[in-house]
C-alpha cells in the first residue's frame, strides 16, 4: 500500500460552519506525554475459563441454581460467562440452557475483543447471536474510541449504538463529539455510519447532518476531507472541499473544487495508482475564468508522473508539469512546483539494462517562465554507454548519441546532432594514495540545414581528443584535543586537463550551458554541460581537503579549498560575443563544513575572484536542529552579475516547539541590494489530542511574468498578503504532516544546508 494513500471523512456533502475549517495535524510525538493511550474500561479476566469448546458456554460464579422444570439456571456473585471471544462479568444472571439465552441484571461488564461495554443490564439473545445492553458506555479497543448509549446491540463484528454519543477525545469532557440517533460500526470494513447527527464542540452543537459515515480507524474510505479557507489579496476568500474516493487497495482519487473569490471557482483532480511494477500519479487544475484577468482566460495545470518496469533489462519513465501560462504559479500555487521556480522540465525515457550495456529513449523539454528565449526541446534522443573493464584495472567505455532537437518557437528551426566517444581509463587505488588517467576522442556531427540564415554551417563536424590525469594523496594521524580523540585526514589532489582548441562557431547552441565552478567542479574534464562546446584546456588543478572524524566516524569538520591554473587561456565561449577568458587562474573555491554539537551545523561554500578581490558567489548557512518541531536557520548568499544585477540576501526560517501543544514557524528573506522584505510568514498551531488549530499569514513579492493586470509595473514591486486559518477534527481522518510542510511552501522554502553545487 502506498504510504501517502488518505484517510477520507464523510460520504456526504454537508454544511459548513464557522467552526469546521480544515487544519494538518502535525506529528508531534511530544503529544502522547499529554494524550496516553486511553486505558480500558475494566480489566480483562486474570483467570479466564479454558479448554471449552467452540460455541459451548463457560460460566463460573460463587452459587448457581438449576430449575429442571425450565431449564433455567440462575447464578449469583462474581459471575462470569464465557461464549468463545465474548466475556460477561456480572452479580447475577440466567441461562436458558434450552435456547443459550442469557439474561444479567444490574452492572455489568461485557468485551468481544472489539468492544468493551459497561451496562445497567445485559441480554443475549442466542438465536440471532445478538446481544443488547441498556445505559451502557462502550469503549473501542483497539483505536479508543469511546462513549455512551441509551441502548447497545452487538452482533458478529456490528456494533449499533441508539441515542448514543462517539468521541475519539480522551476523558468526560471531550473537545468534540458526535450525538445521534443512531450509530453503526463495523469490525471488518472499519467504519461507521451515523443517522441524525449533531456534531458538538466543545459542549456546543455547530452542525446537524442527516447521515455520516466515517473512518474509526486509519483505513481508507471515499467522502469529504476537511476543507480548508484561506484569504489573500490576489486571491480574496477561498474555500477548498476535498472529496476523497476509494477505487480499490491500489487505486484512488481525489475531487477538489476551490472556490476564489476574486478568480473563480477551480476544479482540481488527482488519480493514483501503485502496483509491483509500477506506480504513477494524474493531476488536473482547470479555472475556467479567471475574473481577476484582463481577458478572462482559462488557466490550468496538468501533470504526468509514471513509471513501470518490464523484466530485468527495461525501465520506463515519464515526469512533466504543465501550465497554460507563465504566471501560474505564482498566482494560483501547487504542489508540484514553488513559486520561485523559473524553469519546468519535463522528460519521458524508456532504459535497457544489461550488465555491460545501458542503452536510451529519451525526449525532454524545458518551459522558461519568463520573457524569455525558449530552449530547444529535445525530441528524440538516443544514447548508449558500453563499459568493459579488464583484469588489469584498464577500463574501456563506449558513449553514443543521436540527437534532434527542435525550436518550441519555430517547428522549422530544427538540428541533428551525431555523437561517438571511446574511452580509455586506468584507475589505481590504494589507502594511501589513488590516481587516475583518462585518454578520450569525441567526434560530433551536426545536421543545421534549417539554420543557415543564422550565420551556422550546415554540416560542420568536430573531432578532439582529452586527456586527464589526476592523483591524490590520502594522509591521515590520531590527534588529542583535550581530553578526546580524533581522526585528522589530509587529501591533497592535482589534476592535469589537455583539449586542443577547436573553432565551434559554425555549430548551434542547443544544450549546453555553462557549469558550476564550486570545489568539486574545478576536478571536472568540462566546462559546459551538454556537447555543443567543448572548451579547449591546458590547465592545472590543485586542491586540498581536510577533515576531522570523532571516535564514531562522524565528521566534525572539513575545510576544502582549490583553484585552477590556466597554461593556455581557453579561446573557447559558450556565446562567440562574449569576452574572451584571459585570467591566469580562476576564481578560489572554498567550502567549509562544521558539525559544532550533534544539532548544531554550519556550511558555507565561496568563490572569491583573488585578482578582482571580490566574492562572485557565497552560501552561508547555520542551522540548530533538535527534531522536525525544533529548527532554526539563518542563511546569507551572494551572486555578483546575475541577469547584470547582484544579489544579496539574508534569511531566517524557524520552528518551535513552545509546548508540547504549541508549536510557532516563522520565515523571514531579506534582500539587502534593494532593501525590501521578499518573503515573510508567521504561523501559530495549536494541537490536542483530538483537534488542532494552525493561524498562518504570509506577505511576499508577485511575480508578475506574463499577465497584464492593468497594475503598473515599474517603480516599487507589488506584494501579496495573506492569511490562512486551518482546523481539524482528529479521530475523524487526517494527514501527519508539520509546520515544517508549511514553510516549504513558500516563495524560498526550507533546504538543508547546500552548497554552490550543480
Amino acid at each position: 500500500m502506498h504510504k501517502n494513500f488518505r484517510t477520507s471523512l464523510w460520504t456526504i456533502a454537508l454544511a459548513i460552519s464557522s467552526y469546521s475549517v480544515h487544519a494538518q495535524q502535525p506529528a508531534n510525538a511530544k503529544l502522547s506525554e499529554v494524550c496516553p493511550i486511553p486505558a480500558p474500561l475494566f480489566d480483562a479476566p486474570t483467570h479466564p475459563i479454558t479448554g471449552l469448546p467452540t460455541g459451548a458456554i463457560g460460566v463460573r460464579a460463587n452459587r448457581a441454581d438449576i430449575d429442571s422444570t425450565t431449564q433455567v439456571a440462575s447464578f449469583y456473585g462474581d459471575v462470569e460467562v464465557q461464549l468463545d471471544a465474548q466475556q460477561l462479568r456480572t452479580q447475577q444472571a440466567q441461562i436458558n440452557q434450552q435456547t443459550g439465552n442469557i439474561n444479567a441484571s444490574g452492572a455489568t461488564r461485557f468485551t468481544n475483543g472489539y468492544v468493551q461495554v459497561a451496562s445497567e443490564n445485559f441480554r443475549l439473545n442466542s438465536g440471532e447471536n445478538r446481544a443488547f445492553l441498556s445505559g451502557a458506555r462502550y469503549q473501542l479497543t483497539a483505536t479508543g474510541a469511546h462513549g455512551k448509549a441509551d441502548v447497545l446491540s452487538l452482533s458478529p463484528q456490528r456494533v449499533v449504538l441508539e441515542g448514543s454519543t462517539f468521541t475519539t477525545c480522551p476523558g468526560d469532557n471531550p473537545a468534540w463529539q458526535m450525538s445521534a440517533q443512531e450509530i453503526s460500526l463495523s469490525e471488518d470494513e472499519e467504519w461507521g455510519e451515523a443517522w441524525h447527527a449533531k456534531f458538538e464542540l466543545f459542549g456546543m452543537p455547530v452542525l446537524y447532518i442527516p447521515y455520516m459515515n466515517f473512518p474509526v480507524t486509519d483505513a481508507r474510505k471515499s467522502g469529504f476531507l476537511f476543507p480548508t479557507f484561506r484569504s489573500s489579496q490576489k486571491n480574496g476568500f477561498e474555500v477548498e472541499a476535498p472529496y476523497y474516493i476509494n477505487i480499490a487497495p491500489n487505486m484512488d482519487a481525489t475531487i477538489a473544487p476551490r472556490y476564489m473569490a476574486e478568480r473563480g471557482l477551480q476544479m482540481q483532480g488527482e488519480f493514483r495508482f501503485l502496483s509491483e511494477t509500477s506506480h504513477g500519479q494524474y493531476n488536473l487544475a482547470y479555472l475556467e475564468n479567471d475574473d481577476s484577468t484582463v481577458d478572462n482566460d482559462a488557466r490550468y495545470l496538468w501533470r504526468i508522473e509514471q513509471s513501470h518496469i518490464w523484466g530485468d533489462h527495461w525501465r520506463g519513465y515519464i515526469n512533466g508539469t504543465f501550465i497554460s501560462d507563465d504566471d501560474y504559479l505564482n498566482d494560483l500555487g501547487s504542489d508540484f512546483a514553488g513559486r520561485a521556480d523559473a524553469q519546468l522540465y519535463r522528460h519521458a525515457q524508456l532504459d535497457y539494462l544489461t550488465d555491460d550495456w545501458q542503452v536510451t529513449l529519451r525526449a525532454e523539454d524545458f518551459e522558461l517562465l519568463g520573457n524569455y528565449r525558449s530552449p530547444y526541446r529535445t525530441m528524440p534522443q538516443i544514447t548508449s554507454h558500453y563499459s568493459h573493464s579488464s583484469p588489469l584495472d584498464l577500463d574501456f567505455t563506449l558513449f553514443s548519441e543521436l540527437s534532434h532537437f527542435r525550436n518550441q518557437d519555430d517547428s522549422t528551426d530544427t538540428a541533428t546532432r551525431v555523437h561517438l566517444e571511446p574511452q580509455l581509463r586506468y584507475h589505481l587505488e590504494h589507502p594511501g594514495f589513488d590516481w587516475l588517467a583518462e585518454l578520450s576522442y569525441a567526434y560530433t556531427y551536426y545536421d543545421q540545414e534549417q539554420n543557415l540564415a543564422t550565420g551556422l554551417t550546415a554540416n560542420p563536424t568536430r573531432s578532439l581528443p582529452t586527456f586527464r590525469w589526476r592523483g591524490r594523496v590520502n594522509l591521515e594521524r590520531s590527534v588529542e584535543i583535550g581530553d578526546e580523540s580524533y581522526l585528522h585526514t589530509l587529501q591533497p589532489q592535482i589534476q592535469y586537463l589537455y583539449t586542443p582548441y577547436r573553432d565551434q562557431s559554425g555549430i548551434g547552441i542547443y544544450d549546453s550551458t555553462l557549469m558550476q565552478d564550486d570545489y568539486q567542479g574545478l576536478f571536472r574534464a568540462r566546462r559546459f554541460s551538454g556537447l555543443d562546446r567543448i572548451a579547449d584546456a591546458n590547465q592545472a588543478t590543485v586542491g586540498v581537503s581536510t577533515s576531522l572524524f570523532d571516535t564514531q566516524a562522524r565528521e566534525l569538520a572539513r575545510v576544502s579549498f582549490g583553484q585552477i591554473y590556466y597554461f593556455e587561456n581557453s579561446q573557447t565561449q559558450l556565446l562567440e560575443s562574449a569576452d574572451e577568458n584571459l585570467a591566469s587562474r580562476s576564481d578560489l573555491a572554498l567550502e567549509t563544513r562544521f558539525r559544532i554539537n550533534n544539532n548544531m551545523y554550519f556550511n558555507s561554500s565561496i568563490q572569491y575572484n583573488l585578482e578582482l578581490h571580490r566574492t562572485r558567489k557565497s552560501q552561508t548557512t547555520i542551522e540548530y536542529r533538535k527534531d522536525e518541531f525544533n529548527l532554526i536557520q539563518f542563511s546569507h548568499r551572494t551572486v555578483t552579475n546575475l541577469l547584470e544585477e547582484d544579489v544579496e540576501q539574508v534569511g531566517m526560517i524557524g520552528v518551535v516547539e513552545l509546548s508540547p501543544r504549541w508549536q510557532m514557524a516563522s520565515n523571514w528573506y531579506y534582500d539587502l541590494a534593494n532593501s525590501r522584505t521578499n518573503d515573510a510568514l508567521i504561523a501559530l498551531q495549536y494541537s490536542d489530542c483530538c483537534w488542532a488549530m494552525r493561524i498562518s499569514g504570509y506577505r511576499r513579492i508577485n511575480r508578475n511574468l506574463e499577465f497584464n493586470t492593468g497594475l503598473p509595473q515599474i517603480g516599487a514591486p507589488e506584494f501579496d498578503n495573506g492569511v490562512s486559518i486551518q482546523f481539524i477534527i482528529k479521530g475523524l481522518g487526517s494527514d501527519n504532516r508539520s509546520l515544517l510542510d508549511l514553510l516549504e511552501q513558500s516563495l524560498f522554502g526550507y533546504r538543508h544546508p547546500f552548497h554552490l553545487s550543480n
